[in-house]
């Protein structure tokens, strides 16, 4: 009996509107060309650079453990022969 295939999760996608005016559309189109690129791929980038940037794109910072100045060390018991 063959195996199941694992089934993909799928991918949810939210539409987003915004206006520019015509001197913004001149410049994401110059830049687009420029950078052989879409405009779509163009505002993806930009948004994802954004939001990284800001502390939006990266994990979790994860909790750090401080040791106190009381805490003995392993090092502290081993001794150099």
């Amino acid at each position: 009996m063959p195996a199941r295939k694992k089934s993909r999760k799928v991918r949810k996608f939210k539409a987003v509107e915004f206006k520019l005016t015509v001197q913004q559309k001149k410049r994401v189109d110059a830049f687009c060309k420029k950078h052989k690129t879409t405009p779509v791929t163009m505002y993806k980038m930009a948004i994802q650079a954004f939001l990284s940037k800001n502390g939006y794109g990266t994990l979790p910072k994860l909790h750090t453990h401080d040791i106190s100045a009381n805490q003995m060390s392993i090092f502290d018991v081993v001794e150099e022969p």
